[in-house]
């Protein structure tokens, strides 16, 4: 019975031995295979990245280029990935001028062959955005001992955007063709686009999604530009959609510097609505200032539920940080301005939000006003909550925040304002500033949806940058547009 029993389990031990066996030979192949592919996975990843912000680098590029975007990318791309170079790519010596290279094949793998079995797509997708694909076809050391292939394709893919707009006056209005984004409408007023002295690249120029029209007056840029003005490159006017007549308009009345053989403007490409970040308040309710004549207040950060008003010859002082206000807008007759040296001591009892004021002059002053727009009784103008100042009187001065992207005014798009804001040309009516007072606003006025009235003949250096849906500019005196390119809002980064 027993001996039965025993050549009945005879044999059980090798059974064993070979579950035993092939579990150890799994373990390791999942040890060696699964190790290598997460490596290199990581590896492709972190190269993708790279790529993609190497590439998104130059999507503001003046002017732009398919071929420098890409070729920087693959020059990020080879640094990262062992064994590749870029004599091996279609690219050598320089990529093809295409939005798109690298298209994947029928095995579903990028046709850029960068070598060491690495494959690229690179495309710039929208103006903001640039993406990187990369693949790799990786070996594999156990699986083929059991009949499995002996690669897998790897991939990993990255997004970047660079929201950085390198143009002092960008207008975005693209439902109405060859509509005049910009108007100047005083004589002899006009735009001047200047430079800061020793910054590169200033003076930015002008973008329309449609056309630019000079009007009575003029689009100047100054000052002299033998030295810092490439042609095409900053400075310069671009326009998608140009109407013959502005365009006979342009060529006769655009004045200054300007390269006389460039025709004007050049020729580009349509601009998608941006959509910058709206830095949030603090969490205070403030229910509104009233400036009144001959006081001088000093302006928490906050969440305002009223307007902020200042009569003429009233000091509003904006204290460091974000002013939201939601409604009634601001309204400017004396002086709205940032903190400076001759604010300390900053008198008790003049702080209106309940913050404690500063003791001394901090070292960022910068501060960004924010505003909702609204509509009143069905208005079709969608003017309620306006920032406005008007008359000789009114000062504007504003200190920009890199905290705040270098936002000065943000002026939100409205829920639904194109089926709303009905009056031509479709936007909001936030930005009114008239007469001939002092405006000094060192960043950007933000309101890619809202149509900006501002007239020339003020004093002071004006405006950093503009982005709207459209420019009026009106007055007997030119606008100056002082545009410097370290102010831009640095909106590079990884978005997938």
């Amino acid at each position: 019975m027993r001996r039965s029993w025993l050549r009945r389990q005879s044999g059980q031990a090798v059974i064993l031995v070979a579950i035993a066996a092939l579990l150890l030979t799994a373990i390791l192949m999942l040890a060696l295979d699964g190790g290598g592919i997460y490596l290199d996975k990581r590896q492709l990843q972190n190269a993708a990245d790279a790529a993609a912000l190497a590439g998104a680098e130059l999507l503001m590029a003046l002017p732009p280029s398919y071929t420098n975007i890409h070729n920087q990318a693959i020059n990020n791309l080879v640094l990262n990935l062992p064994g590749t170079s870029t004599s091996a790519t279609v690219c050598s010596p320089s990529c093809p001028s295409l939005q798109t290279i690298g298209l994947p094949g029928a095995n579903g793998v990028g046709t850029l062959d960068l070598g060491a079995g690495y494959y690229a797509e690179l495309s710039v997708k929208t103006t903001y955005t640039y993406q990187a694909t990369v693949w790799h076809t990786h070996p594999v050391a156990i699986a083929p001992l059991h009949g499995f292939q002996s690669t897998i394709d790897l991939g990993a893919r990255a997004t970047a955007q660079n929201g950085n707009l390198p143009y002092a006056v960008v207008l975005l209005q693209d439902q109405i063709a060859q509509f005049s984004n910009l108007q100047v409408n005083g004589t002899p007023g006009g735009l001047a686009l200047s430079s800061v002295a020793g910054v590169t690249g200033g003076r930015g120029g002008v973008f329309s999604n449609e056309s630019i029209n000079p009007g009575t007056g003029t689009i100047a840029f100054s000052p002299n530009c033998s030295s810092d003005l490439p042609s095409p490159g900053a400075g310069d006017l671009w326009a998608v959609n140009e109407s013959a007549a502005d365009a006979a308009r342009v060529a006769t009345q655009t004045g200054g510097c300007a390269p006389i053989p460039t025709p004007y403007p050049l020729v580009a490409t349509h601009i998608p609505y941006p959509s910058y970040a709206e830095p949030p308040a603090p969490n205070v309710s403030i229910p509104g200032a009233t400036v009144v004549t001959g006081q001088t207040l000093y302006l928490c950060p906050g969440n305002y539920g009223a307007e902020i008003y200042v009569q003429s010859s009233g000091i509003a002082v904006l204290l460091p940080g974000v002013f939201h206000v939601s409604i009634g807008g601001v309204v400017v007759y004396g002086t709205l301005r940032t903190l400076n040296g001759s604010d300390f001591p900053i008198p008790p009892g003049s702080v209106v939000g309940g913050c404690t004021a500063p003791t001394s002059l901090p070292s960022d002053t910068g501060v960004i006003v924010e505003i909702t727009p609204g509509n009143s009784s069905g208005s079709i103008l969608c003017n309620r909550h306006q920032f406005t100042s008007s008359g000789g009187s009114s000062n504007i001065s504003l200190t920009q925040s890199p905290k705040y992207f270098n936002i000065n005014l943000y002026v939100e798009a409205m829920p639904n304002w194109q089926t709303i804001c009905t009056h031509v040309p479709l936007g909001t009516n936030v930005v009114s500033i008239t007469g001939g007072g002092y405006y000094n606003i060192g960043g950007i006025i933000y309101g890619p949806a809202d149509n900006m009235k501002i007239n020339g003949g003020a004093a002071g250096s004006g405006v950093g940058q503009i982005i709207a849906w459209t420019l009026t500019l009106g007055g007997n005196g030119a606008m100056n547009e002082v545009f410097n390119p370290a102010y831009l809002p640095y909106m590079k980064g990884l978005t997938q």
